[in-house]
């Protein structure tokens, strides 16, 4: 049975494999990648728009919504790439990315939030309003948090933490002594020791849970089966940052405690909210 072109009406070759003839194909594959340039050249001037506005417009966010998911994340990544090239992030700008990403339900973890944009909201209020953001702070299939009078949340994540320990690694300088006989078949041994314990102190871990820091401490909430531990702000006397955690010690208490945190952004946070705190 012979086919046609179903847009010019031409009869196809016999065993053709489309449905247009060769002349409409080109057209269409012409026309078609004139409308992929156009929106590609709507999209970059509605980047460069937003970047230069520092805002996102209803029609903007209409044409954004042509994209499929990695490419609005790509998007995003490059206008947070240019706002924050000069190592700020100005609360228009902090609006813009957040208004983006509330439009299209792109998770934290898919703009990265809490590591790259989330200190710059702390750093914003503690520079406009003196004060650390505050959070209402829920923890799902856990005990509730029971907070003391006046008492703010200012950051949690989860954490583990790890303490100073000696732990044993064994003997060194051992004797096996010498023997003699003093009977048939009986010999008497002397000077058999194991020698000294060899003992190293390492951080082992002793708790989980979510770490809280608020006005009044920092403390840890406890996974169940795990302790708590609580450190009044006025008791910390030292802290210190890593990519990996953070270390603390408290008056009164000769070693420090380190509580591990995995989630990037959450490290810098804590810090932030602790220099914040403690007036430095």
């Amino acid at each position: 049975m012979a086919k046609f072109c179903q847009k010019c009406g031409k009869k196809l070759p016999l065993f053709a494999s489309g449905v247009l003839c060769r002349d409409c194909e080109i057209s269409y594959k012409a026309e078609l990648a004139r409308i992929e340039a156009e929106l590609a050249a709507q999209l970059d001037k509605a980047e460069k728009e937003i970047i230069a506005t520092k805002d996102v417009t209803e029609q903007q966010l209409e044409l954004l919504k042509k994209q499929d998911k990695n490419s609005l994340i790509n998007l995003y990544s490059k206008i947070y790439d240019q706002f924050e090239s000069d190592k700020e992030l100005e609360e228009e700008e902090i609006n813009a990315l957040q208004k983006i990403q509330e439009a299209f339900n792109l998770t934290n973890e898919d703009v990265k939030f809490d590591e790259r944009v989330r200190p710059y909201i702390y750093v914003n209020t503690i520079r406009k309003e003196g004060t650390l953001p505050t959070v209402d702070l829920q923890i799902e299939g856990g005990t509730p948090v029971v907070l003391k009078k006046g008492e703010v949340v200012h950051f949690a994540d989860t954490a583990v933490l790890k303490e100073l320990k000696s732990v044993s690694l064994g003997y060194s300088g051992g004797s096996n002594g010498i023997s003699f006989p003093i009977a048939k078949g009986i010999r008497y041994r002397v000077g058999a020791h194991r020698g000294h314990v060899v003992k190293e102190d390492r951080f082992v871990e002793t708790s989980q849970g979510v770490l809280i820091i608020t006005n009044q401490r920092l403390f840890l909430h406890p996974f169940a089966g795990h302790k708590p531990l609580s450190i009044p702000l006025n008791k910390i006397l030292s802290y210190q940052c890593f990519n990996n955690g953070i270390e603390v010690y408290k008056e009164g208490r000769e070693k420090g405690y380190f509580l591990a945190i995995d989630k990037a952004g959450s490290v810098e946070l804590f810090g932030l909210c602790l220099g914040h705190l403690l007036g430095q």
